[in-house]
């Protein structure tokens, strides 16, 4: 796993980015920069239940106790005043150089705060692979490459439930090399994986397969939620098909992650624009008899899978 922080330390970090697992090694290399074996005197923790812009900042200019610099992290807020926000952001111009504001602020609350960023995005699939590797060894254990890969989508890249899943994996196979079967059966999806395989599967025509995953889902998620999901998968993929915008521009456009654009425009030249327009069509349509009530949802799901199969 690659560092995020180098010395000398900055006084003041915005933490972005969605993957918490990196979030958290972020912090856990800042808390070892700052030192001192008594750690907990030196470490304060704000967030919505908590946070006052004066008590924060008279943390940050407390002298550290036996140690080089004291930490204060600031949690996501899900909303903070402007009054808050100006005292932080003149605070960032002049720190204490005696401590260590670290903000983890995908909400965006202060971007014009002065420090370093740190980025934590989820990784690549290379970077993920190294990681996965070095992680199966240090348990004494391996995972072939097809099996990699599965477990890298079935978790939709999220290093969090990776970790995760490695550790039952692992304990599972014992001197064995984790197969790929072996992710199928012990890996639980996340619901962007299954509504993939679903998307597939209705590329394929491959009905028997289609009507297992719609079963599976239908176990766990409401049918308007599954819809939902597929409104969105299917949107995806329809502009993954006809625009000309490169993989960042697109998944900027979008809101979603570099990776699940480009899985859209693989599993998008599976369909044809037309369909994929009438796929769309085919669901506004399904959401409307659910609402109107000529349907109920879970019948309406089924019609709507059906109806994709017999697209020609």
């Amino acid at each position: 796993m690659k560092k995020f922080i180098s010395l000398p330390l900055k006084n003041v970090y915005r933490i972005v980015g969605e993957d918490y697992y990196l979030i958290d090694q972020v912090l856990k290399e800042l808390k070892d920069a700052c030192g001192g074996e008594m750690s907990d005197l030196n470490q304060s923790y704000f967030d919505d239940e908590n946070f006052s812009a004066d008590k924060l900042l008279d943390s940050c200019n407390q002298m550290p106790f036996i140690a080089e610099k004291r930490l204060v992290i600031l949690k996501e807020l899900s909303k903070v005043s402007e009054v808050d926000k100006k005292k932080i952001v003149e605070y960032s111009k002049s720190p204490s150089p005696f401590s260590v504001l670290a903000i983890i602020d995908n909400n965006k609350n202060f971007v014009s705060v002065q420090g370093g960023v740190i980025d934590c995005k989820s990784l690549n699939f290379n970077e993920l692979s190294t990681f996965i590797k070095e992680k199966f060894s240090s348990l004494g254990a391996s995972i072939s490459q097809d099996g990699l890969k599965e477990l890298i989508e079935s978790c939709s890249y999220n290093l969090t439930k990776i970790v995760a899943e490695i550790e039952k994996l692992a304990s599972y196979a014992g001197d064995k090399e984790v197969s790929k079967a072996d992710v199928d059966n012990l890996v639980t999806k996340t619901d962007d994986f299954t509504i993939f395989e679903l998307s597939d599967a209705l590329s394929k025509k491959e009905s028997v397969r289609a009507v297992k995953l719609l079963e599976l889902m239908l176990a766990s998620l409401e049918p308007t939620m599954i819809l939902s999901l597929l409104a969105g998968h299917f949107r995806r993929l329809f502009h993954a098909k006809i625009s000309s915008l490169s993989t960042q521009e697109l998944a900027k456009l979008l809101g979603v992650k570099e990776f699940a654009v480009t899985r859209a425009k693989e599993q998008a030249k599976n369909f044809s624009a037309v369909n994929l327009k009438k796929i769309i069509e085919l669901i506004l349509n399904t959401d409307y008899m659910i609402k109107s009530g000529q349907m109920n949802a879970e019948n309406a799901i089924h019609y709507l899978v059906f109806s994709i199969l017999e697209l020609k």
